[in-house]
């Protein structure tokens, strides 16, 4: 059975969908393919033993939990499987049998006929420790708070998981993860890996999926042709970004080349005690390729800032007035909330021509007035906007918890409000125009510290000033900073700075290879 590493560029991992979407193809591409939907659900739980055996082909007791929908008859398939083989299956059972779809009922049937049991929750109690458990409890159709006997299963999974140190296979999604969003409104099972069928579900890539999804791996069920040939009448959530597609968009620099053909970004912020947001920003720009950059900040910053990096030319605010210099504008790291700040940020919007990349503290002030912002400035559809969950909530007054239960919505109202390309850090950042959303599966939790946030704004205004589309430009940038993170992790997550990931990416940007981790 075919299984496509999420990792790898493939036809089929270039977009993510939403569950009803996900039937459409699944039913469409069945038809055309001439395979009932008893050989789809077989295939499924075949390719799920084959992964669950090479991944722990010690495991000899397996135990494997199965809901009443078609997530639950793959799970019979599997167990079944499994019981032919000569392991040990204990299967149990959540929710009402008599639910069941006619396919899953078959499943169960085979798997009763085969000499399989099936045993109470509560039995697994006093079980015997099991080598392997198999998520077959909810599918993708899962939406809201969980039944009891669900959440009391996933909790059975999580402490085996946790405290025993055994592996888990989620089929398709984990359970208590809402595959369109990504949201868990109690509790969801902590999967090594998920075992995804026909298409990518946003929720595995985005929100908390990252957090319970382990690895991703998408499995065809031999029909991929027909797949790929339905895929193209649908517009999906969201396409995956791939090194290997965007590393051919990087800016050409022809040989005889010089400094003011690579763009000229000004970084406006650095207040008192935050020069070293509006440094990073500036570093980011020259290892992304700017050919000059400037820092404009708090006069008091000059002289250290120029130490720190000689190649930064420094300006200091009010006494700045060369606005027509630069070919992008990176405006917000270490900006504060100040007078001094607000008079910045003031002038800047009313001076600037250039496209702009929004962050920090630009936008706690834009929040405070959009209506200024859409008044004073004339490139406002070429601005990028860098919120994180707390910047985006802030944006739309709402709660952070409301934008994490659905981040694509809430991407999407962004950029429906403020106009431009957005950019919603996190797990599973999101890159959105007027017309399409792309989601990144690079980075990692290392990330999680100070500066990581101004360094990608000064990569993306680096891009924007040497002539890329806000999009494009916005797209690459977070790919570049997430993948540089992964390589700059290599040594350790604990203690990552933003600041190592300045060495990786100038060896990402200048080598020909094609990213595959």
């Amino acid at each position: 059975m075919d299984m496509i590493k999420l990792e790898k560029s493939h036809m089929l991992t270039q977009s993510v969908w939403h569950s009803e979407q996900i039937r459409t193809l699944e039913y469409q591409a069945a038809k055309q393919a001439g395979v009932s939907m008893m050989e789809l659900m077989a295939r499924a739980g075949l390719a799920v033993f084959h992964q669950a055996h090479a991944s722990w082909p010690h495991a000899q007791h397996w135990w494997v939990m199965t809901g009443s929908g078609n997530n639950g008859g793959d799970g019979y398939i599997v167990a079944r499987l499994a019981h032919a083989a000569g392991i040990k299956v204990t299967l149990v059972q959540v929710g009402d049998e008599t639910r069941q779809s006619d396919e899953a009922a078959q499943a169960r049937h085979a798997y009763l006929e085969a000499g399989g049991t099936i045993s109470e929750l509560s039995a697994l109690q006093s079980d015997k420790e099991p080598d392997l458990i198999i998520d077959a409890l909810l599918g993708i159709g899962f939406k809201g708070v969980l039944r009891p006997a669900y959440a009391q299963a996933i909790s059975l999974i999580n402490h085996a998981h946790t405290q025993l140190k055994t592996p888990v296979l989620a089929i398709d999604i984990p359970s208590g993860l809402e595959s369109n969003t990504g949201h868990i409104a109690t509790v969801a099972v902590q999967a090594n890996i998920t075992v995804c069928m026909i298409g990518l579900k946003l929720g595995l890539l985005t929100g908390r999926g990252p957090d319970v999804a382990g690895r991703v791996l998408l499995a065809s069920l031999n029909i991929e042709s027909a797949l790929s040939h339905h895929a193209q009448f649908l517009t999906s959530a969201a396409q995956v970004m791939h090194w290997s597609a965007l590393r051919p968009l990087l800016p050409s620099r022809r040989v005889a080349a010089h400094k003011g053909e690579a763009g000229r970004v000004l970084a406006v912020g650095g207040n008192l005690g935050m020069s070293g947001a509006i440094r990073l920003a500036g570093e980011g720009a020259l290892r992304c390729g700017a050919g000059l950059v400037r820092l404009l900040s708090h006069k008091e910053h000059q002289f250290s800032l120029n130490l720190g990096r000689p190649e930064l030319m420094t300006a200091r605010f009010p006494d700045f007035n060369d606005w027509q210099w630069p070919s992008c504008m990176v405006l917000g790291p270490g900006l504060g909330r100040d007078d001094w700040a607000f008079a910045l940020y003031q002038c800047a919007l009313q001076h600037n021509t250039a496209p702009m990349v929004i962050d920090a503290d630009a936008l706690w002030w834009l929040a405070q007035n959009p209506r200024l912002a859409h008044a004073t400035s004339a490139i406002k559809q070429e601005w990028v906007l860098t919120p994180h969950s707390g910047e985006a909530a802030r944006l739309l007054q709402c709660t952070v918890a409301e934008i994490e239960a659905d981040r694509l919505r809430a991407v999407r109202t962004l950029q429906s409000k403020y106009g431009g390309v957005v950019v919603l850090k996190g797990a599973g950042t999101l890159v959105a125009d007027e017309q399409q959303v792309r989601v990144c599966h690079y980075g990692n939790n290392g990330m999680a510290s100070g500066g990581m946030g101004d360094l990608l704004s000064g990569i993306i205004a680096a891009l924007l000033a040497q002539g890329l589309s806000t999009f494009t430009a916005a797209s690459l940038g977070v790919c570049l900073h997430a993948i540089a993170a992964d390589r700059a992790a290599r040594e350790g997550k604990r203690g990552l700075l933003a600041s190592d990931l300045l060495l990786p990416l100038r060896c990402l940007l200048n080598e020909d290879e094609e990213y595959d981790e």
